[in-house]
C-alpha cells in the first residue's frame, strides 16, 4: 500500500468517526442552596432544584439575596440572580405537555360527544321515519274508517229502502192473497151455480124426454 492510499484511508476515518460517535447533552438541572441568611456564609438549609416553586417574602438588594418560603413552609435566603418570575423552559415544557394532554383529552371527549350526537341524530331520524310511517298508517286507517263509515251509512240507507220495499211487497202480497181468496170464492160460487144449473137441466131433460117419447109414440100409432 503506497502513501497516497494510506492518506486517503486516514482521511476517511477522520470524516466517518464523528458521525459514528454517540451524542450526550448537558443537564439543565441547577441546584441552589437555601440558607438561613442573606449571604453565602450562612448555614445551608436545603438544596433547591431549578424549577422549584417558591413564595417571595422580601429582597435584600444590598446582599443580592431574596428571602423565600418553600411549599412545605421552610423559609430561607437564595441568591436573587437565580430568581425568575416565569417558569423555566423545562417546566414550561411540562406545562405545555400537560396542556397538550388536556387538549388531546378534550379532543377525545369532543370526538366521543360528536359520535354520540351522530348516534342520537341517527336514532332521531329513525324515530322520525317510524313516526312518519305510523302517521301514514294512521292516515290510511282513518281513511279506511271513513270509507267503512260511509259504506255503513249507505248500507243503512239501502237497508231502510229495502225494508220499505219489503213492507210494500208485503202489502202487495196481502192484497193479491185477498184478491185470490175473493176470486177463489167467486169461482166456487160459479161452480155451485153451474152445478145447480146442470142439475136443473138434468131434471128438465128428465121431464122433457119422456114427453117427447110419448108424443112420438102417439104419432106413429
Amino acid at each position: 500500500m503506497n502513501v497516497k492510499s494510506i492518506t486517503i484511508f486516514l482521511l476517511s476515518l477522520l470524516v466517518i468517526s464523528p458521525t459514528l460517535a454517540e451524542k450526550r447533552y448537558v443537564s439543565d438541572v441547577l441546584i441552589i442552596n437555601l440558607r438561613t441568611g442573606p449571604g453565602n456564609d450562612f448555614r445551608i438549609l436545603k438544596g433547591l432544584k431549578s424549577g422549584t416553586h417558591l413564595e417571595f417574602i422580601e429582597a435584600n438588594a444590598e446582599k443580592k439575596f431574596t428571602k423565600v418560603k418553600t411549599d412545605k413552609g421552610l423559609e430561607g435566603w437564595v441568591p436573587t440572580r437565580f430568581m425568575l418570575k416565569e417558569p423555566i423552559a423545562f417546566e414550561r415544557l411540562i406545562l405545555a405537555q400537560r396542556e397538550l394532554d388536556k387538549t388531546k383529552l378534550d379532543l377525545s371527549e369532543l370526538k366521543k360527544k360528536h359520535s354520540d350526537t351522530k348516534k342520537q341524530l341517527a336514532s332521531t331520524n329513525r324515530d322520525s321515519k317510524a313516526l312518519s310511517s305510523d302517521k301514514k298508517k294512521q292516515a290510511k286507517e282513518l281513511a279506511h274508517i271513513k270509507k267503512v263509515s260511509a259504506n255503513a251509512i249507505n248500507l243503512d240507507s239501502k237497508n231502510q229502502q229495502l225494508m220499505e220495499q219489503s213492507e210494500q211487497l208485503k202489502i202487495t202480497v196481502d192484497t193479491l192473497r185477498a184478491d185470490n181468496e175473493r176470486l177463489q170464492s167467486s169461482k166456487d160460487l160459479n161452480y155451485m151455480l153451474l152445478g145447480s144449473m146442470l142439475i136443473l137441466l138434468g131434471l128438465f131433460l128428465g121431464w122433457l124426454l119422456p114427453k117427447i117419447s110419448a108424443k112420438r109414440g102417439d104419432g106413429w100409432a
